[in-house]
């Protein structure tokens, strides 16, 4: 039997994806998402200028390496997502998540269904040669969370060429995205962002899989009539959500040995039974927990190339066979009426093309000694329990959920005593709960437990509290609860933050960076080689002995350092350049200077003969 494309063994990890290609260096990317949390949006920017730690927990535990990470590469990032879809309740609230104001978009669907397309398009230049350019495409079926379900992704590598690929459909879902924001607000870098990417897919060729002859893009929910998979011999779906009537669609015309389904046991238990008997197999993932959307698990921990995954299905997949060919699609979308039959999802896709002696038959993806077949069980029918009044109340709190994200919330900032900043929120449209919801919201930093409670949203501002400068952020915490069910709905959401005093982020640097260990530590970073400096750090942080790994200002090898980063491009000592700027005064709790006087003196004849750096200049965009 070949091998086939949808084996579980084969996983990859974030950090692969988002790791460059020998000979390379990250320049910029673009990505989208149903659903993220702050957490790995925190660790993406580090992850991708140190490459240095495959656990996502190591870099949550090391702020300064997420601060360089959000320093160097923040302005090069743009992230769109579901507005209203990111978690709302970070386990350890990190004020670095002010950082990422201008990399998150939210976004609606245009058509009234989700916003869904799950999709990274990264660009690496050459060091030497910048014209020398790599674009990677990356469809997921995962979101920008800590999902450790069972997944899928399509990770193509391609050059500009001369005679490129159809990335039509590409390019049309990445040149709508500004237009998706309701606000209106999306920073001018991301829209900068948006058309070099569009411009880039426009020429590149994407290296073909071993096995795969041509591949297609496809893109539903921009208005035009919906991709679905064509008739065919052979059908295999893998969807953890499905509704009946695309199922009776997606198998019109086919004898039941030549459908297999593979979903989640409470989404098959909804399907009317005539409808599942459409299908010759009708298969689960073997005992496995699932979660919301199979997407929101708390574990962090890994799977093992030959463990079943520990979090259920989330893998979205549909493969067809037509004579001796086979058509494997990828993507976003489930078998639903929203993201196949009436377009109202935006969704993406990519069909790959080839052989079935190479690319595996329908059969062969199911196979019960090989590939995925191996975890998966017959569908037994089971009982659900009655849930008419959380669903009533589910569909309650989301519709209350749709009107605030659509009603231009904004936060006012008013300045206090003690660098303190009062804020209030107000609102473009009027929102007021139906009798029977709730509503607390909260500035992000200051947690849930100082949540106010409101009986409506609306033009007037109201006072939501006072935090210090570096807590200040635009994101609000929110709360909605059904009284009778008891049921609560929680997401963060972005306002528009509005007389912002000066000063916000120098204040968060200045509070990360709180005694002259951490600026040694943080110069280290600086100075030295990236993968080097972070692994040290990691490890020492790992260790609980980030100080003693990095010593005093007379122990820790700045000279050596500096002397190495003289004779480069000077892209570091201009690193140094701007930290010293934004901390000049700045002193510790005993009121000593932060900079070691001694280090100044040094700095001092350097800053002299430092070159220029050829860097295009990393937060200017942002300013």
């Amino acid at each position: 039997m070949p091998e086939t494309a949808l084996d579980p063994a084969t996983r990859r990890l974030y950090s692969d994806i988002l790791r460059a290609p020998p000979g390379f260096v990250f320049d910029a990317a673009l990505a989208t998402t149903y659903s993220l949390d702050f957490e790995t949006a925190l660790t993406i920017p580090a992850t991708l200028a140190f490459q240095a730690a495959e656990a996502r927990s190591e870099l949550l535990d090391t702020p300064l390496a997420l601060l360089e990470g959000l320093e160097r590469l923040a302005d090069r990032i743009a992230i769109f997502c579901e507005a209203g879809r990111i978690k709302a309740v970070p386990k350890h609230p990190n004020r670095l998540t002010a950082l990422l104001e201008d990399t998150i978009t939210e976004v609606l669907a245009p058509q009234g269904g989700a916003f869904h397309p799950k999709l990274w398009v990264l660009r690496f230049i050459a060091p030497d040669d910048p014209s020398r350019v790599v674009l990677r495409l990356a469809i997921l079926s995962r979101n920008l969370t800590t999902d450790q379900s069972w997944d899928l992704s399509l990770v193509l590598d391609g050059t500009p060429a001369p005679e490129p690929d159809d990335n039509t459909a590409l390019i049309a879902l990445i040149s709508a995205l500004p237009g998706m924001d309701p606000r209106s607000t999306t920073p001018r870098r991301n829209r900068d962002l948006v058309a070099s990417f569009a411009g880039a897919l426009a020429q590149v060729r994407w290296a073909r899989p071993e096995g795969v002859r041509r591949i297609d893009f496809h893109v539903n929910g921009l208005g035009r009539p919906p991709w679905h998979p064509s008739p065919c011999r052979g059908l295999t779906v893998i969807s953890p959500f499905v509704s009946a009537e695309a199922l009776e669609r997606l198998t019109q015309g086919m004898a039941p040995d030549a459908a297999r389904l593979v979903s989640r046991t409470e989404e098959l238990a909804r399907i009317p039974a005539p409808v599942l008997a459409r299908f010759g197999k009708v298969l689960v993932l073997d005992d496995l927990a699932e979660t919301e959307d199979g997407e929101e698990s708390e574990a962090e921990e890994t799977c093992r190339a030959d463990q079943a995954p520990r979090r259920g299905l989330h893998a979205k997949a549909f493969v067809t066979e037509h004579h001796s060919s086979t058509e494997i699609t990828m993507g976003s979308g489930n078998a639903t009426n929203a993201a196949l039959l009436n377009g109202a999802n935006v969704e993406v896709f990519a069909t790959l093309t080839g052989p079935s002696r190479t690319l595996g038959s329908c059969e062969d993806q199911l196979d019960a000694k090989a590939a995925l077949g191996r975890f998966l069980t017959e569908y037994q029918p089971v009982d659900l329990p009655e849930t008419a009044s959380f669903d009533a109340a589910e569909k309650r709190l989301e519709h209350l959920r749709g009107q605030i994200v659509r009603a231009g919330l904004r936060l006012c900032c008013v300045p206090e005593a003690g660098e303190r900043v009062a804020l209030k929120l107000a609102s473009a449209a009027t929102v007021v709960p139906p009798e029977g919801l709730e509503m607390r919201l909260w500035p992000l930093m200051a947690g849930a437990a100082q949540g106010t409670k409101l009986a409506r949203i609306d033009p007037a501002p109201q006072p939501l509290g006072a935090l210090a400068l570096p807590d200040v952020t635009r994101w609000l915490g929110v709360q909605l609860s059904d009284v009778e069910t008891g049921l609560n709905l929680d997401f963060s959401l972005g306002t528009r933050l509005e007389d912002l005093p000066e000063g916000r982020d120098a204040a968060i640097l200045r509070a990360m960076i709180a005694d002259r260990g951490a600026f040694l530590r943080y110069l280290q970073l600086l100075l030295s080689d990236p993968e080097t400096a972070a692994q040290a750090f990691l490890n020492a942080s790992r260790a609980g002995a980030a100080r003693a790994a990095f010593g005093s200002f007379s122990e820790v090898p700045l000279l050596e350092a500096m002397v190495r980063a003289l004779s480069g491009e000077g892209s570091a000592l201009a690193d140094v350049e701007r930290l010293i700027t934004r901390l000049e005064g700045a002193c510790d709790d005993t009121g000593a200077p932060l900079i070691p006087p001694e280090f100044l003196t040094l700095w001092a004849s350097f800053r002299s003969l430092r070159p220029t750096s050829t860097r295009p200049n990393r937060k200017a965009a942002r300013r």
